[in-house]
């Protein structure tokens, strides 16, 4: 039952800074970032996020629906300890 509730959670999350609902952007990454959770990175940090986490759509890098629930698993997601 836990799970269901972060899985929705998460794709709450995912829906609500996503204008495609389909992606994110690393604008709206950055975004989700400062107005959730308070935090502020580097340019260097979200672009290494972008390139371990995201997939490449012509010239830019982009977070999937489907990838984006990794982000908070462990020992490896970015945002693990927000759970």
């Amino acid at each position: 039952m836990k799970r269901t509730k972060h899985k929705n959670r998460v794709l709450t999350l995912f829906s609500k800074y996503s204008k495609s609902k389909d992606y994110l952007t690393k604008r709206e990454i950055v975004l989700l970032l400062k107005k959730e959770y308070g935090l502020r990175y580097s340019k260097e940090v979200i672009n290494s996020l972008m390139s371990i986490w995201g997939i490449s759509k012509g010239s830019t890098r982009i977070i999937t629906k489907s990838t984006f629930p990794k982000l908070y698993q462990g020992p490896d997601g970015f945002l693990r300890d927000f759970n």
